[in-house]
């Protein structure tokens, strides 16, 4: 794999996939050295950035390796993936369900030409993962700001949530970390869960696909770039 110890500028998909690799071994290191407390932006941030980095690579990789043209006013040198008929810069496509829906086209017409030393299928469920992940963060700007969107998904993107104190008790096999806040009488104020169950199931979504991605980047290197 030439392409991990080779500058980026002389990749064959001139280095969206490494940068990808990068964001994806962060997402990693955090994940398994980062603070406990409140970390949801930063980690999914990375883990989205890595998963539109490689859907990117692959489309590219796809298009210069069997000679596919773009579309009017762009080419490998200003790549562009069409969304809705419409032909528009890779590099200000954002959104990860247009990014997707167009690589499973490249990807459905360039099937037959794929070497049959790796096995392509491509899982059912990841559509719907992208999908998931997309309706949270069509603009990649979700997990980068604490006011992104609507107040009611914002109050999602941290861990720490108010709660009702004896409530956060119900359930056993869940011990409770709380924050409470007390007046000068020492009666409850407030009370705060500092582990609520917050973007679970698309920080879930979010690590599938950024695994999956990897590997497939690592099938579409080795197998159609010769690593490089």
């Amino acid at each position: 794999m030439n392409f991990l110890i080779t500058p980026p500028s002389s990749h064959f998909d001139g280095g969206i996939g490494i940068t990808a690799c990068n964001f994806r071994n962060a997402a990693e290191t955090l994940r398994e050295h980062g603070s406990s407390l409140d970390g949801v932006l930063p980690l999914c941030y990375l883990y989205r950035h890595a998963v539109e980095l490689f859907l990117k690579s692959v489309t590219f990789i796809l298009h210069k390796k069997y000679a596919i043209e773009f579309g009017s006013g762009f080419s490998l040198d200003k790549p562009g993936i069409k969304v809705r008929d419409k032909w528009v810069a890779m590099e200000n496509t954002h959104n990860l369900s247009d990014l997707y829906a167009y690589f499973e086209v490249l990807f459905d017409q360039c099937e037959t030409l794929l070497p049959s030393t790796t096995r392509w299928e491509l899982p059912a469920d990841i559509r719907s993962k992208i999908d998931l992940v997309s309706g949270t963060d069509p603009k990649s700007t979700f997990f980068r700001y604490p006011k992104s969107g609507s107040q009611q998904q914002d109050k999602k993107k941290s861990k720490i949530q108010k709660t009702d104190f004896q409530k956060a008790f119900d359930n056993p096999e869940k011990p409770a970390r709380l924050v409470v806040m007390l007046d000068e009488n020492d009666n409850l104020i407030e009370s705060y869960d500092l582990d609520a169950d917050t973007l679970s199931k698309v920080q879930s979504a979010l690590a599938d696909l950024c695994e999956f991605l990897y590997g497939v980047h690592a099938a579409f290197r080795g197998e159609l770039t010769k690593g490089s």
